[in-house]
């Protein structure tokens, strides 16, 4: 390992560290910008951070518009681009306050990474977005299995979403007790959901067409008066695995633990969809459906403020 590249991986971790402790990110952010620095320290291949010059940044600007998204094999979305070029000018800012970098960095070079201004408005524009209607949501929820418990935890997840609008991160996180079937409404307690932010809030079940709330509260009860679960309990629970009758490892029903991963949740959402013939919308979609379902019940603008 050469001296440039053992002293970028210490400044870099020292950067981390200081993101996380004393900024409080969330471990997800932390990794957003380790991966946008990892991304500028292979751009350099080998050379110093210290070598950041306005040059190197117009370069780098270039480099990143030729990159492709790794999923779909298309060109770096302008928002993506322009995140990754946000997180750069973070660390090259806070690079520039270091002892052995203030000589070699200036802010006038840093603010060579700044987007373009045509790019900027792409990513702010706010177009429509293919979404599912209300009509497609409980055509799907009508056309998912219910023949085992995973099956019928799948169509409650989908249905709760759908219901409360959540995040799959926060949905996978909540509790029984933090469901309020009396009141319909459910409690984003902070403190132990994984909302956004850590807020706390209070959400009411969205109006949603038949049968999406009687599927949520079947769930509720077969949890509680079959499964023995109590407020503590989460209400997506895993899956169980372990040795079927075959010999082999199989999914054997339900635990008392949630996922620990909302990558599985969005799985299961997008091929519900997939089996209904259906297009395979991703859970961010269901803020715009209920967007779309706002136009049957506000009428003023303090209705939409409330909505929202």
């Amino acid at each position: 390992m050469t001296k440039h590249t053992s002293d970028n991986l210490r400044i870099k971790r020292k950067y981390l560290v200081w993101r996380k402790d004393s900024k409080g990110l969330s471990d997800a952010s932390v990794d957003k910008s380790a991966a946008a620095v990892s991304l500028y320290e292979a751009f350099l291949n080998g050379k110093d951070f210290r070598s950041f010059h306005s040059e190197r940044a117009r370069s780098f600007k270039r480099h990143l518009s030729s990159l492709q998204n790794q999923r779909n094999c298309s060109k770096l979305s302008p928002s993506s681009a322009n995140g990754i070029l946000r997180e750069i000018s973070a660390f090259m800012n806070w690079l520039a306050d270091q002892p052995g970098y203030k000589s070699k960095i200036t802010r006038s070079d840093i603010a060579y990474l700044s987007p373009d201004r045509k790019s900027e408005a792409a990513r702010r524009s706010t177009c429509w977005k293919p979404h599912p209607s209300p009509a497609q949501a409980c055509k799907v929820l009508a056309s998912m299995p219910t023949d085992t418990v995973l099956q019928r935890r799948d169509r409650a997840f989908v249905a709760f979403l759908f219901l409360t609008g959540s995040r799959e991160g926060a949905a996978i996180t909540i509790r029984l007790g933090h469901v309020d079937l009396v009141y319909a409404c459910v409690h984003f307690d902070g403190r132990s959901v994984n909302t956004k932010f850590g807020k706390t809030f209070t959400t009411a079940f969205f109006p949603m067409p038949a049968p999406c709330e009687q599927i949520l509260r079947d769930w509720i009860t077969e949890l509680r008066e079959f499964h023995q679960f109590s407020d503590s309990d989460p209400l997506f629970p895993k899956t169980r695995v372990g040795v079927g009758p075959q010999r082999k490892f199989a999914a054997l029903g339900i635990d008392r633990e949630p996922w620990s991963s909302a990558s599985s949740a969005a799985k299961i959402f997008k091929q519900a969809f997939v089996d209904a013939s259906q297009p395979p919308f991703s859970p961010h979609r269901v803020r715009d459906t209920l967007a779309e379902l706002a136009k049957d019940h506000c009428r003023t603008p303090e209705d939409y403020k409330a909505w929202s």
